[in-house]
């Protein structure tokens, strides 16, 4: 009975560590400034047969980045590890061998972590033991993460996976590769040339503004890939793909409650505000971008007649007034829920408390030919359709 305890609360320490120190990552490098448009390459598991390939195509880009060696594979390739270095390439540790921290005894891992030299060190899978941290500190290392992976060692096509990285490629990230594969080069080929288009500058990690990760980075980093799965489901999708673009809109029927303009049900645009790049843009950015973005909509809106109306409902909605949107009272229920989440994201990735003197939480709309006329070409305007008349409505008590 004691021994089944015992190994219970051993499985619970190392579940509480991987999940803490691997899945929110807390206390590693993860990322840098989201405010700077520098991103950091990182490849895994090599040197390998893919070494050369690789660096020849960082080379045509002038591209520098950072690899994180094993190694049994730096003794193997100690040709390939000099011309690493020959090119100007960050050297890292990825451990002596490529096994999970879960099956190494402390002793076994503080070896593995010992016997390759460099100031960071990621480990194999990202996994942790309860001892991973405490051994790579002994030893001078900094663990080093990452908040996006290219999923090179899956089996769908390196266009989709190209597409991917761009699509959720932000200011400071840090991208997960491998020096193992070759879908990993096709997958630069195409993404690399697109990301330096759009204003993102690869640089290695020791030329990043990193911070470890606090405990809002790491559930920031642990509901990535819920925001992925919003994203997909609702079919939201980006307005631009340069570096600090910050809107995003997904279709939808409107939700109500019903405004003079429109009634519930009609089909419209529901806005979001990317939480990354707005908590780290300057306001009068902040500004530049989010009228950009409204500049792009209105392109969209364009060749798409059916949308009558783009809202948001959110604390927020007193700052698109500026933007021409109107604002309107919302249910006491469409209050609540919305005032949690944006209570959530507010402190996630702002470190904002609720304050008393708080906006409440609005409507905000603006129809699609008051849209149009404010950021879309006049010829556009002139054929958008009028809108169907809406019958006379009360706010909401």
């Amino acid at each position: 009975m004691i021994i089944a305890e015992v190994l219970v609360l051993i499985i619970l320490v190392y579940g509480v560590c991987d999940l803490l120190f691997r899945w929110m990552g807390i206390g590693a490098y993860a990322w840098g400034s989201r405010s700077s448009p520098k991103i950091a390459l990182t490849f895994d598991d090599g040197p390998s047969e893919h070494t050369r390939s690789l660096l020849e195509l960082l080379h045509r880009h002038g591209v520098k980045a950072t690899f994180f060696v094993t190694g049994v594979q730096a003794e193997r390739h100690p040709d390939l590890l000099e011309a690493l270095r020959a090119d100007g390439h960050q050297i890292e540790s990825h451990g002596y061998w490529h096994r999970q921290a879960f099956f190494l005894w402390p002793w076994q891992e503080a070896r593995h972590i010992q016997r390759v030299p460099g100031k960071l060190y990621r480990p194999p899978y990202g996994a942790h033991s309860p001892f991973t941290r405490l051994l790579a500190r002994l030893h001078g290392k900094v663990v080093a993460l990452w908040d996006l992976e290219s999923k090179d060692w899956t089996d769908r096509p390196a266009e989709e996976l190209a597409e991917y990285l761009i699509l959720w490629c932000k200011p400071g990230s840090v991208l997960l590769l491998h020096d193992r594969y070759p879908l990993t080069l096709r997958i630069l080929e195409i993404a690399l040339p697109r990301l330096i288009e759009l204003g993102y500058q690869p640089v290695r990690m020791d030329e990043m503004d990193l911070e470890p990760l606090g405990v809002r980075q790491g559930l920031q980093r642990a509901f990535q890939g819920y925001h992925e799965r919003y994203f997909e489901k609702n079919r939201v999708e980006r307005l631009g793909l340069e570096v600090f673009d910050l809107l995003s809109v997904g279709p939808t029927a409107f939700p109500g409650p019903a405004v003079p303009e429109a009634q519930p049900g009609v089909k419209a645009y529901e806005v979001h505000l990317d939480s990354v790049r707005s908590s780290a843009l300057p306001t009068m950015a902040l500004l530049r971008q989010t009228r950009r973005g409204f500049q792009l909509l209105a392109r969209r809106l364009e060749g798409e007649p059916e949308i009558r109306l783009v809202y948001g409902i959110s604390y927020a909605a007193v700052g698109l007034k500026v933007f021409g949107f109107k604002l309107y009272p919302v249910s006491r229920l469409q209050t609540i829920i919305t005032g949690i989440a944006n209570i959530w994201f507010m402190w996630v990735y702002r470190g904002e408390l609720p304050k008393r003197d708080l906006p409440l939480v609005q409507l905000a709309y603006i129809t699609r030919e008051e849209l149009l006329a404010r950021y879309g070409s006049r010829e556009a305007t002139a054929a958008s359709p009028p809108p169907p008349p809406a019958e006379p409505q009360s706010p909401p008590l």
